[in-house]
């Protein structure tokens, strides 16, 4: 009876923190992207209506990340209050011990991980689709959106550019590099000094009127077949207009970022097709390969940090002694930079292809682990209080 009422007031005692925090964590991430994007998403006539959808399915994409943060600060801090106000030393003396106090808290925790992996299995895949479809949707309105300075940006299929400077209308544009493919997959190349951007939503064409370069293109003589010739131009003014391709041409096309979207089901399936191909010779399509198998990896890797950073989170807790906000929020904060900062490192590695996507999903997970395991044990045994 005893220990019935101990689980049922540790669960009362972490549910409402809980959902404080992840909905406090979860806002901080969202004010965070929607300040780092606004001068990319105003001022450029999109729709209120498309920046808030925008807005939404990057906050269903960062749930899996907003999880783990949240269950590590609420479990420091419950287990820091119920140390603090000796209710853990209270318990004790009735011959209860901390790991039996977890339980009930471990118990969510574990049932927080299955609908994570469910979460990031059915949801987030639909929510990225519909990103990329509104992405493709901005596109028409602005697609200097997609430019960044001194890249070379793939900004349709055919067509890479690359700015050494956007103006504060972003449509402005400085030191342009351009090539595209034109008829019968001939090379153009555009370097032009200045440039406009003119989007015309209605036709799917965006215009480009540049300024002060050369052109060079390729031509293929058809009554001398096989006769190539080149042709450079230089101009004052060259307006020139081009096709934005349709949204399905543009996913079939694009298919090596299309990765994030999907299912484990299609994931799996993908990875045997070119591992059956026998493209995993050909050093892109590796890349693809391991982009894809880390991705896998990924929707079994956040659940199970969410069980690691509750095994770090309430033995931490009842060693430190202290409640509030403050201080546990500093050291969940240090705890997760640790694990975040590992975790980009090793991915970084994996889409490079420099060491194997399941070794880079899980490298932070097996570093906190054992940890984890050691300060429970060591928790339970009382030995950090000697």
């Amino acid at each position: 009876m005893i220990i019935k009422k101990l689980d049922l007031y540790m669960i009362r005692l972490f549910i409402p923190p809980f959902l404080i925090i992840y909905s406090t964590i979860f806002i901080i991430f969202m004010i965070q992207f929607f300040w780092s994007q606004i001068d990319e998403l105003t001022g450029k006539n999109i729709s209120i209506f498309i920046i808030l959808k925008f807005i939404l399915y990057f906050g269903i994409s960062i749930l899996p990340l907003v999880t783990p943060i949240a269950i590590l600060l609420t479990s420091i801090i419950i287990f820091g209050n119920f140390s603090e106000n000796q209710e853990l030393i209270a318990v004790k003396s009735s011959g209860i011990s901390l790991f039996r106090v977890m339980i009930p808290i471990l118990g969510i925790t574990i049932i927080l991980s299955i609908v994570l992996y469910l979460f990031s299995d059915f949801i987030i895949p639909k929510a990225k689709i519909k990103a990329k479809k509104l992405g493709y949707q901005i596109s028409l309105t602005s697609p200097s959106l997609k430019l960044k300075e001194g890249v070379f940006v793939n900004l349709f299929p055919n067509f890479f550019i690359k700015i050494d400077r956007k103006s504060s209308n972003s449509n402005y544009l400085h030191d342009i590099f351009i090539f595209f493919y034109g008829n019968n997959s001939l090379i153009n190349t555009i370097i032009s000094k200045k440039g406009v951007l003119i989007p015309n939503q209605k036709d799917e064409y965006f215009q480009l009127k540049l300024m002060n370069g050369v052109l060079y293109s390729e031509n293929f003589n058809e009554s001398k077949k096989e006769q190539y010739s080149y042709k450079i131009v230089e101009f004052d003014t060259l307006i020139k207009n081009f096709k934005i391709p349709s949204e399905s041409k543009i996913k079939n096309l694009n298919d090596y970022d299309f990765y994030q979207t999907l299912n484990t089901k299609n994931i799996i399936k993908k990875i045997n097709f070119l591992k059956k191909k026998d493209y995993i010779n050909i050093y892109e399509n590796k890349i693809y390969l391991f982009k894809l198998q880390l991705e896998l990896q990924k929707k079994f890797t956040f659940p199970v940090t969410c069980i690691i950073m509750f095994l770090t989170g309430a033995p931490l807790g009842a060693i430190i002694r202290k409640g509030g906000i403050g201080y546990p929020t500093m050291i969940a904060l240090i705890i997760f930079i640790i694990y975040y900062t590992l975790l980009t490192i090793t991915q970084n590695k994996v889409e490079k292809a420099e060491i194997c996507p399941w070794v880079g999903a899980w490298i932070p997970n097996f570093i906190f682990f054992p940890v984890s395991i050691w300060m429970t044990y060591k928790t339970v045994m009382d030995d950090f209080y000697i």
